[in-house]
């Protein structure tokens, strides 16, 4: 993996945790679910987005069809 890379993902892994830790705070200021909710799909595109979880993906059937 090149270095840029490196980068790019250490730096969208600061950036989700970031959001991550300021809807919670916010979420306790307000004392509302809120904040919390309406980040719940951040998790969701991190772990799809991540390097290498294309590999996890099943293969296709070497079957003919029918």
């Amino acid at each position: 993996m090149s270095p840029w890379k490196k980068w790019f993902y250490a730096i969208a892994a600061m950036t989700a945790a970031f959001v991550a830790v300021a809807s919670v705070a916010q979420a306790i200021r307000e004392g509302s679910w809120t904040p919390i909710v309406s980040v719940g799909w951040l998790p969701a595109v991190v772990i799809a987005t991540w390097p290498g979880s294309y590999r996890r993906c099943l293969r296709r059937r070497r079957t003919p069809a029918g």
